[in-house]
């Protein structure tokens, strides 16, 4: 009988541990400027917010699965599917909590056109998509698997184009300073 509650218990235990956030589905049906195996990734705005937006991308982030950047999670990799054409799926497992996410937190997917594999360093030049449907907000049951199409908007394509990768703004001051160096040497030689 000790055995049997110990098994129990011990079951019970892993199942907990198991349990977590899952959302499903294919996130977008068709797509502009993407390939099959392409990556996308799963985002949570974890400021409470909708504040990701295109100027987060710049070169030298890396994206894995499972980190936090910022004030944002990588909740999930998914490649780019092309079975029956090409589609985004949206898919991810984790637990309210890590990387600091709650519910009602915004998430997003973004897929890029130019970058394949679970851990990426973005580049100049690189280009992704951005997306959010109008109701993609974590619920708030840990265990609960929510998928694209019912509980969520499904987006009709997504365009792995739609923005590209821009240098950090420290290049940008370095470059002005580079810039104010060569006019300084000018003016002097004249």
């Amino acid at each position: 009988m000790k055995k049997l509650s110990l098994l129990v218990c011990t079951l019970a235990t892993f199942s907990v541990n198991l349990f977590g956030y899952s959302l499903s589905g294919t996130a977008a049906t068709s797509v502009t400027n993407l390939l099959a195996g392409d990556s996308s990734f799963v985002i949570v705005d974890t400021t409470g917010g909708d504040t990701l937006d295109s100027s987060f991308f710049t070169a030298g982030t890396t994206l894995k699965e499972g980190t936090s950047v910022g004030d944002y999670y990588i909740a999930a990799h998914n490649a780019v599917a092309g079975t029956f054409g090409v589609t985004v799926p949206g898919n991810a497992t984790f637990s309210l909590g890590d990387g600091s996410t709650t519910g009602g937190d915004y998430f997003y997917v973004v897929a890029f056109g130019t970058n394949t594999g679970d851990n990426i360093t973005l580049s100049v030049g690189d280009t992704f998509g951005l997306n959010r449907g109008i109701d993609w907000n974590l619920g708030s049951n840990n265990a609960a698997t929510e998928s694209y199409g019912s509980q969520f908007q499904q987006l009709p394509t997504v365009n792995g184009a739609q923005f590209s990768v821009v240098p950090e703004p420290s290049a940008y001051a370095a470059l002005a300073g580079i810039l104010a160096l060569i006019c300084v040497m000018l003016r002097r030689r004249a």
